[in-house]
C-alpha cells in the first residue's frame, strides 16, 4: 500500500542476541500492526535500561501495572510509537492498535467492525489463560537478551516476583509451567474452534490473532528448539499453522 507523503512512524522495541529476530511479545503485536497495515516505519531500538529516562525524557506516563510482591506497581514499558505525522506518542500495545486504526482508517482494520470492547476481552481472557507460564517465560526470554538489558532484566523480576532467579525454572516448576501452557493452549484452542475460519474472527487476521501469534513465537524464538517443536504440534498443529500466518507481518528489517 503506497502513501505518497506519510512520514515514517517511529516504533520503539526491545533488542536482543539475534537481529533479525523479535523478542518482545508485546512488542510482536506492533510491529505486526503497522506492516499488516502498510504504514511506512523505522525501529528505534532501547535496551531495557534506557525506557525509563527515555519515558522520563519524554514526559510519557507509564500505562502498565505490574503486580511487584502483591502491589500493583506502574512500570516504563515498550512498545511505544511515535508519529511524525501528528507529533504524538502512543504507549501500550492496544493503545497503539487503537490510534493506528482511527487514525489511518483506510488502511486495514486490526480492530474490525467496532470489535475493540471485545478484543480488549479476548486480551485479558488470554492473558489469564498463560499467567501460569510467566516464570518459565521470563526465564527463557532472559537467555536471549543483550548483555546490558539481561542484568537488568533478571534484577526486576526478582524484584517483581520476589523469588531469587535460579528458582523461577527449577525442573519441577519447568514441568508444572509447561503442562500449564498445553492446558492454557486447550482453552484458547476452543476459542479458535468457535470460528469460521483460520484466525479468530474469521479468514482475515485481527489483534487478538497478533497477541496469540506473539506469544507462539515467543517460545519460538526464546525457549529450546525441542520446546517450540513440540509446542507447534499441540491442538492438531494450530499454532504452527497461526505462526505461518502471520509471520508476513512480522518484518524485522526495518
Amino acid at each position: 500500500m503506497s502513501m505518497p507523503g506519510l512520514k515514517p512512524i517511529i516504533f520503539y522495541d526491545i533488542p536482543n542476541l539475534v537481529q533479525s529476530e523479535p523478542w518482545s511479545p508485546n512488542t510482536m503485536n506492533t510491529r505486526y500492526c503497522l506492516t499488516f497495515k502498510g504504514l511506512p516505519f523505522q525501529t528505534v531500538w532501547l535496551e531495557f535500561p534506557e525506557i525509563k529516562p527515555f519515558y522520563e525524557q519524554h514526559s510519557l506516563v507509564p500505562t502498565t501495572l505490574h503486580n511487584t510482591k502483591g502491589t500493583p506497581t506502574p512500570v516504563c514499558t515498550l512498545p511505544v510509537i511515535m508519529d511524525p505525522n501528528t507529533n504524538r506518542f502512543i504507549t501500550d500495545s492496544f493503545a497503539i492498535a487503537q490510534y493506528l486504526d482511527e487514525q489511518y482508517p483506510d488502511t486495514p482494520k486490526v480492530l474490525p467492525n467496532n470489535t475493540a470492547a471485545l478484543v480488549q476481552v479476548f486480551h485479558t481472557a488470554f492473558y489469564n489463560a498463560v499467567k501460569g507460564t510467566i516464570l518459565l517465560g521470563c526465564f527463557r526470554g532472559a537467555q536471549k537478551l543483550n548483555p546490558e538489558s539481561k542484568e537488568y532484566y533478571i534484577r526486576a523480576r526478582e524484584e517483581q516476583f520476589g523469588i531469587p532467579w535460579e528458582q523461577f525454572a527449577t525442573p519441577e516448576k519447568r514441568e508444572e509451567q509447561w503442562n500449564a501452557l498445553r492446558v492454557a493452549c486447550n482453552t484458547i484452542d476452543g476459542w479458535y474452534a468457535a470460528s469460521s475460519g483460520q484466525f479468530i474472527l474469521g479468514d482475515t487476521p485481527c489483534f487478538a490473532d497478533f497477541i496469540v501469534a506473539g506469544l507462539c513465537n515467543w517460545i519460538r524464538y526464546c525457549f529450546e528448539k525441542e520446546e517450540w517443536e513440540e509446542a507447534k504440534s499441540w491442538n492438531g498443529g494450530r499454532w504452527r499453522r497461526l505462526v505461518e500466518a502471520t509471520d508476513r507481518y512480522l518484518d524485522c528489517s526495518k
